[in-house]
């Protein structure tokens, strides 16, 4: 049975398609595999502009804001939800959120 939050539900921003995102480890491999090229200023420069922009690129794509009649879906969901009595009492979304978190931590 699917419960909702009562209007104290974050909805999760719709994401076109999702990558892996690498430990802090791994990262610091790529950084000193980087740096191990030697590379001059210019070079450095060059890469660090270009990760940039395809960053940007990727954010524009990825995230894209609800419509207004989504919003109000989602209310209205919420609100039939609650008045059925379907919803999470305060000490159970806390669990519930401290669960999601943990398991992003982990991806």
């Amino acid at each position: 049975m699917r419960m909702s939050f009562f209007l104290c539900t974050f909805a999760p921003a719709k994401v076109s398609q999702h990558k892996k995102i690498m430990s802090t480890a791994a990262l610091q491999n790529v950084w000193n595999t980087i740096l191990g090229f030697n590379l001059s200023t210019e070079n450095k420069r060059w890469i660090a502009e270009h990760l940039i922009e395809q960053v940007e690129a990727e954010t524009q794509e990825q995230v894209e804001p609800y419509t207004m009649a989504e919003i109000n879906a989602m209310v209205d969901e919420s609100e039939a939800d609650f008045a059925a009595g379907r919803y999470y009492s305060l000490e159970e979304s806390r669990k519930l959120r401290k669960a999601h978190l943990a398991k992003l931590i982990k991806q």
